[in-house]
Order: structure tokens, then sequence, then C-alpha cells
């Protein structure tokens, strides 16, 4: 009989050690699958690591990111997907109003975003509806890039740019944007960037065609040790200031110069894809990056200014003074931001864009 009790009692423990065990196994499985996923499509490298992690641990949650390379890269792969495939999206304070209008993006506000307050009005309201649906995260400049110890002169002008020297043929890289390459070539003739003049736009054209046989590529700079403006392949570019600074850290001899035409200012906003399946996640993860020290560690990981007013009380002072981070008002008088043009000039400047690189 106490053989048949010990017995007894060792089966029902042995079935509650299984059912605990399953119960374990069973909370387990469901903590697995309560861990979210985020898809943050972004420029290559353009967010502090650290800061994301932090999120990741913190919200239970998994950021994975997808690049593109170019905003026209970014655009033809959304327009593809009817902006379909990603959660937060980078992009330039232009495209909110075409993206708003394709049913893309979610309103946002100050209401989902009180990290908002904090960003500096003049980028908040730098594009139509950039306040109702996006939240402004670094902004910069575009101009030249060149090496001081080949080109033997100094840069002061897209003149100097559009129309290069003999010695130079083969040497000069420009970014792969239509509205930057034309764009700057405006600039060059006393145009607007944004203009709509036909023969403004057409004269651009030939004053790159006669460029093109002094361009090794039109593309991006990389800034690492195998960029071409480090090892000397390339002698001069168009690049964003804040690469600019990464590359001179690897080559003394590169300069950056805003020319005296001005160049682009350009600022990128964080929006919420209207497909995104946990809203409530990306919002959060959206205000998280605009606390005033997450903005400061990406603007000093990335070496551009960052829109977060409250952000300059965790910078060094050397960067606040850096005149490439941030230009004196006079510097940037004559930059312009890219705004929208009309559809009848988009296409015939992203035809001659075309056409330029056959």
């Amino acid at each position: 009989m106490h053989n048949f009790v010990d017995s007894r009692k060792s089966f029902f423990i042995l079935v509650a050690a299984l059912a605990v065990s399953l119960l374990v196994v069973m909370v387990s499985s469901g903590d697995a699958e309560e861990k979210r996923e985020l898809v943050f499509y972004n420029w290559t490298a353009y967010v502090d690591n650290g800061v994301i992690e932090h999120f990741e641990n913190t919200r239970n949650a998994n950021i994975r990111q997808k690049y593109f390379q170019s905003s026209d890269d970014r655009d033809e792969q959304l327009m593809r997907n009817n902006g379909k495939g990603y959660d937060i999206i980078m992009i330039n304070g232009n495209d909110v109003v075409p993206y708003a209008r394709r049913g893309w993006i979610v309103p946002l506000g100050i209401e989902k975003v009180p990290n908002l307050a904090l960003m500096n009005k003049k980028w908040v309201k730098a594009w139509p509806d950039t306040e109702k649906y996006a939240v402004p995260y670094l902004w910069g400049t575009l101009g030249i890039i060149y090496r001081s110890d080949l080109i033997g002169e100094e840069i002061t002008s897209w003149k100097q740019f559009y129309q290069p020297k003999a010695a130079w043929r083969g040497k000069i890289m420009l970014v792969n944007i239509h509205r930057l390459g034309i764009g700057m070539a405006l600039k060059a003739l006393g145009y607007s960037i944004n203009s709509e003049d036909p023969k403004a736009i057409d004269a651009a054209f030939h004053l790159l065609e006669q460029q093109k046989p002094y361009v090794q590529t039109y593309g991006y700079l990389k800034t690492d040790a195998d960029s071409g403006i480090v090892s000397g392949e390339t002698w001069m570019g168009q690049v964003w200031n804040g690469d600019a600074l990464l590359l001179q850290k690897r080559n003394p001899a590169i300069r950056y110069v805003l020319p005296k035409e001005g160049g682009e200012i350009w600022v990128d906003y964080m929006v919420v894809s209207a497909h995104c399946e946990h809203p409530e996640l990306a919002v959060d993860f959206v205000n998280y990056l605009s606390e005033a020290e997450n903005s400061a560690k990406a603007a000093l990981k990335l070496e551009f200014a960052t829109a977060n007013r409250e952000s300059r009380k965790f910078l060094p002072k050397a960067f606040l003074e850096n005149p490439v981070i941030y230009p004196s008002a006079e510097a940037l008088e004559a930059s312009e931001t890219v705004k929208n043009v009309h559809p009848r000039i988009k296409k015939k400047m992203v035809e001659a864009w075309a056409r330029l690189k056959q």
C-alpha cells in the first residue's frame, strides 16, 4: 500500500511538472510572438545604432532597416509597391505633399509626437504640410567637395565645377539625383534651383552636356577609406556637408565649400506609413528618435545639424561652432530648399537627366 501511494504521488508530481513546463513553453512562445517588428526605410548608416538597440530592448521590439541610395531610388521603390512594405520612412521635405496625396503616410502632429515641440519651427514648417505629417530629423547643405592638393586652386563657385579645366577631365562626380544635378547647374547660371522656365532648364542641360566629358560618374561618394576622393581617383564632386567632414578625417587635403551662388539646404523628415502594422509603436519610435539626447547622438555620429533645439545642451562647443555643420546666415543666404515643380517641368528634368547618363 505504501508503495502504491508513493507511486501515485510520483505520478502526480510528474504530471504537475510537465504541466508547468508546458505552461512555461507556452508563455515563452507568447512572449516571442509579442515582439513586434518595424521596418525603417532609411539612408544607409543614418542613425545611431546604440539608440536603436535601446529602443528595441525597452519596447520588446525589432527595428529592421532597409536602405535606399537616393531619393529617386526610394520614390521608384515606393511607386512599385504603392507605398507598402515599410513602417517608418525617411523622406525629403518636398516629398511630404505627394506622399500624402497618394495616401502613403498618416498625419502625425504634436498630439502624437510630443517631441515635435522641441524642434526648430523653421524646419517644422519648411514645406507645405510638414507640420502635419512629418517630424524633422537632421538638416544640412549640398555643396562642392574637392582635393585641394590635386585641383590646385580654391573652389568658390559652381561655374568652376560645371566649366572645369582640361586637367580635371574624368575626375568629377555628380550626385545621381536629377533635381540636384540640374538644380546646381541652374544655380551656376544665376537661376533658382526651382526654376520652371523651360529656357533656363535647357541652358542648364546644355551646361551639363558640356561638362559630361569631365565626369567620372553620376553617383555617390563613399565615406570609407576606399572612397575615390580619399584615394585621389576623384578630384571634385557634389556632396552633403556631413559626408565631407567624415571624408576630411581620412584625408586632410579634402575641402568642402558652399559656393557663392548658394547650394541646397536639405532637411530629412521621418514619416509613418499608412500601411504600418504597428502604428502606435511606429509613432513611439519617431518620438523616441526625436528626444533631445537621441537627436544629439545622431548629429554627432553623422556630423549633420539636428533640427532639435534642445539638443544643443548635449553637443560640444566645437560641433556647434563648426561652419560646415552650422553655416552662417550669410553663407546660407543664397542657398535654397528644393520645392515641387509643375509635373510637366519635372518630366522634362527626368527625361533630360536620363539622356545625359546614356
